[in-house]
């Protein structure tokens, strides 16, 4: 195993969302739900390299914004993005936060939320997707998640996609205002190795070392929650390719991952070096989405009047600070 520049035990206690007081311990007895998501196993293949926690150990999350076009009914529409990426640590017996989680259970992740807003015609949407990644690889590929998230609220109602990843099956929950969908939980088989889009934010980053070897990817992959939830169509893997290449974007060196699965094409450019933040991303159904701003903030201490000067940083101000807003903090 490769060893670390930092210790993954006090990963957690200083970063992510902070509490003003400690959390109630709880017992696994208390999330019988708990029981049934699947196994992880129970080490790593290897553990995090010196220079990802390096990187992502100084106590702050990196905030991108982006201006995005989203289909939705139909037709396109302007929105606002912010993909959120912090560590935290999590109990694997619940797969929740959990500063005071024991060492023998703790599994400490990075946390990815997607913020997408937008409007359609009298009423918003509001979607937030949130990926847990295992800093440590747990399986073939790195960040590997364990858990993914969806909510998305509109004037109609509000809907809840939560799945579960293990080895050959991904344990499902959904709670849905429709009536057609209701309240369900479910397995849902998966192959070994399949992939899940929502990750791919996080693992085509390449933040410690390379997408699939640095070699062009085939296999089995879930589409993302928000796609599903907008096709209504049941959650299940299916046959993807990611082929990747270098390219340049506006005189930057780009690593370019295209993903190719039934009918969907998505395109996405990685920055070669430094921080290597997704610049942007096409798909074929004419949505995109291209970088504004990046930031490193402790923004869960930013709640107070004043604070909202601080979207200019990641690119979302009225104006943005005279240095630059693009690179990383």
């Amino acid at each position: 195993m490769r060893t670390m520049g930092l210790s993954l035990t006090l990963l957690g206690a200083s970063l992510g969302c902070s509490r003003h007081a400690p959390a109630p311990t709880m017992r696994p007895a208390d999330f019988p739900l708990g029981e049934r998501f699947p196994a992880l196993p129970p080490r790593p293949r290897s553990t995090a390299g010196g220079a990802f926690m390096r990187a992502w150990s100084d106590g702050r999350a990196e905030l991108s914004g982006y201006r995005a076009r989203v289909n939705r009914y139909g037709e396109l529409r302007e929105a606002e993005l912010v993909l959120i990426y912090v560590t935290e640590p999590m109990d694997r017996r619940t797969w929740v936060k959990d500063d005071a989680a024991p060492a023998e259970h703790r599994v400490n992740v990075l946390k990815l939320n997607a913020s997408l807003k937008f409007q359609t015609g009298v009423y918003p949407y509001s979607v937030m997707t949130s990926v847990f990644a295992p800093v440590d690889r747990y399986r073939a590929e790195a960040f590997s998640p364990v858990k993914i998230t969806l909510s998305a609220q509109e004037w109609c109602g509000h809907v809840f996609h939560g799945v579960w990843p293990g080895d050959e099956r991904a344990t499902e929950q959904v709670m849905s205002y429709f009536a057609e969908e209701g309240e369900r939980r479910r397995d849902v088989p998966t192959p070994a190795g399949t992939l899940y889009e929502d990750a791919l934010l996080i693992q085509l980053r390449e933040l410690d070392g390379p997408f699939s070897g640095g070699v062009d990817w085939r296999g089995s992959l879930v589409p993302s929650l928000w796609s599903i939830r907008r096709a209504h169509t049941p959650t299940a893997a299916v046959e993807a390719t990611i082929a990747r290449s270098r390219a340049q974007l506006d005189g930057k060196d780009v690593h370019r991952f295209v993903l190719r699965y039934g009918e969907v094409t998505r395109t996405f450019d990685v920055e070669a070096e430094g921080a290597h933040r997704v610049l942007g991303w096409r798909g074929s159904d004419g949505e995109e989405a291209h970088l504004l701003g990046t930031a490193r903030l402790p923004y869960w201490q930013l709640n107070h009047q004043g604070d909202e000067a601080r979207r200019a940083l990641f690119g979302l101000g009225d104006e943005v600070p005279a240095r630059d807003a693009g690179a990383p903090r």
